[in-house]
């Protein structure tokens, strides 16, 4: 599979909590005063409608999906704005018309969430004085069964996303603290501006006003906390924002599927509030087709690139950049058909968490400044099907399809040491890396240290393939394995891998440097070299045929079947 370059279109602590602590003062009780999570309605669910040709609380009942025809109230149509299923435009009136368990479906848009202007007197009713936390309150919960759902219009397909944005220095459009059995479904969440809140020594023109009149800009898409569960998260589109996507730590299950997080000025999905508070014991996340992308970067508007960053910051400008980041927590994490790409500090990093499970499979990670994959002392983790491209400084050069110049304050790249993957291990641990492919430089392909006890260590790698290239700046071929407080041999089992243009050879049982063959293996010319990688075997690659049979492993990346025997090395099983 060719590695895809275009998109589609730590520190991290204390730099959330002070981002939003600048742009959110009194969020908390705002949003929660008289606002609780309510249980499932018993009287039966309803579904409420917006669209743009409704009418207000008075006007519309907002449970008929039908336009507002001009005259009379309490008539059977539709409202014309979200901020009506929870306020009726009073002052300080903000309660939900939604019960637990019932549908919102809004259509048309795009809908505006804040302030409707810079100024003091631009407020709804339920927010005056307050910008930062005048969004919706915590979605009311719902049941397993009958969870509450809130929609756009095309949910059932979605062809086209309902577009809500925030503005004027609005905290987050959408607040899941304390919600449980939640459906969130086909919107694009985003804001229309381009300041940012994050770097220094960027011109002041581009940086954001929290004070009157306000920029137009929105911190946040979503916002969790170590209560918010049984939530899911399904394409949806999460951009712009001047801090993360979504925030917060999660209290049970959370599903996200087919969702796009990017271009967000201080991080991706960041687990961590700002204030380090721990996610629930036995904490899920699911996470499937997620794309994680140019997270630390400042997105355009109006968009006019095909990669609109106008300007990316990393942490020695000021900024963060994670793609997924956790503070020190317990939290099981599975992603599968995952990509982690140009994101200012590390793709996933999950070093932090400790005693769970983590599965990542059929993912790739590349482009980013610092690890591609970290992660923690986990009970178990289980790498297969991966791709890996250890560029790291991959944006210290130019981009096709971005503006020139996106990445002027960008100079922290390969940050801590360097480093492809990096994970630590301890001795009630499992980890298994099997059928992954890896092309890349930098000091240490696989950076493995110690948490807690180690006199021992429990480290399957099996049917791995891996093309090392010259790091430019140390002049030196990668390293495989750097091994800190483990172990000197830390594998139980080590086979069946092929290296190639490493720096040494390791003498393991069935193990081979020797050239792969795959599709595409390019010369180095520069930080764009490794763009059109291509880790597909051809039909002369030693790596067919060569690898240990793996069970439960029965499909490659691409979905095609591995056979009951002897599998190919890497990612891709071979077929013409």
């Amino acid at each position: 599979m060719k590695i895809r370059v275009l998109s589609v279109f730590g520190i991290c602590g204390l730099l959330v909590f002070c981002t939003l602590a600048l742009s959110e003062p009194g969020r908390a009780g705002e949003m929660h005063a008289g606002s609780k999570a309510q249980a499932a309605s018993a009287s039966g669910a309803h579904t409420w409608y917006i669209r743009s040709d409704g009418g207000d609380r008075k006007q519309c009942t907002g449970k008929v999906d039908a336009a507002y025809r001009g005259r009379g109230s309490g008539q059977p149509c539709a409202f014309n704005h979200p901020y009506h299923l929870f306020t009726n435009g009073e002052y300080n009136n903000k309660a939900w018309l939604v019960e637990g368990g019932d549908t919102v479906i809004i259509r048309g848009g795009p809908y505006r969430m804040g302030y409707k202007g810079p100024n003091p007197k631009d407020y709804w009713g339920s927010c005056p004085g307050n910008p930062y936390g005048c969004s919706m309150p915590p979605l009311p919960s719902g049941t397993p069964g009958h969870p509450t759902r809130l929609l756009g219009e095309n949910y059932q397909s979605c062809n086209k996303k309902t577009q809500l944005f925030g503005g004027y220095a609005l905290g987050a459009i959408i607040d899941l603290k304390g919600s449980k059995n939640v459906d969130v479904e086909c919107l694009e969440l985003t804001d229309h501006g381009q300041c940012t809140r994050v770097g220094g020594g960027f011109p002041a023109s581009e940086g954001c006003h929290s004070d009157y009149p306000l920029s137009d800009y929105a911190g946040s898409g979503i916002v969790t906390d170590e209560s918010t569960a049984g939530v899911m998260l399904k394409n949806l589109d999460i951009h712009g924002f001047t801090s993360r996507g979504i925030i917060g730590p999660v209290g049970g299950d959370v599903t996200a599927d087919h969702v796009r997080i990017g271009f967000n000025g201080g991080g991706g999905w960041d687990f961590d509030n700002g204030r380090g508070t721990k996610s629930a014991p036995g904490s899920i996340v699911h996470a499937s087709y997620l794309t994680v992308e140019w997270n630390g970067c400042n997105e355009e508007y109006p968009i006019k690139d095909a990669i609109p960053a106008f300007n990316c910051f990393d942490q020695n400008s000021g900024g963060y950049g994670d793609g997924v980041g956790t503070p020190n927590t317990t939290l099981n994490f599975t992603c599968d058909h995952c990509i982690f790409r140009y994101n200012t500090q590390d793709g996933l990093d999950l070093l932090h968490v400790g005693g769970s499970i983590i599965s990542i499979s059929d993912s790739e990670s590349y482009g980013n400044m610092g690890q591609q994959w970290k992660m923690g002392a986990m009970h178990k983790v289980l790498f297969q099907n991966n791709l890996t491209v250890h560029n790291c400084r991959r944006m210290s050069a130019a981009m096709s399809g971005a503006p020139e110049g996106y990445h002027r304050y960008l100079s922290n790249f390969c940050r801590a040491g360097g480093d492809g993957i990096a994970f630590s291990v301890n001795d009630d641990g499992t980890y298994v890396f099997q059928n992954n492919s890896f092309a890349g430089y930098g000091a240490t392909s696989y950076d493995i240290s110690c948490s807690g006890h180690c006199t021992k260590a429990n480290i399957t790698f099996q049917n791995n393939l891996h093309v090392g290239y010259k790091d430019s700046a140390s002049g030196q071929l990668p390293g495989l394995f750097y091994t800190a407080g483990v172990p000197r041999n830390p594998f139980v089992a080590r086979d069946h891998n092929i290296y190639y243009n490493m720096r040494s050879c390791p003498s393991g049982w069935t193990e081979h440097c020797v050239n792969p063959k795959i599709a595409n293996m390019p010369e180095w010319h520069g930080e764009a070299s490794l763009d059109g990688i291509n880790f597909h075997l051809t039909s002369g690659s030693p790596a067919r045929g060569a690898g240990a049979a793996v069970q439960g492993l029965t499909k490659d990346f691409d979905g095609v079947q591995r056979p009951g025997g002897a599998a190919d090395i890497g990612a891709f099983q071979y077929h013409p």
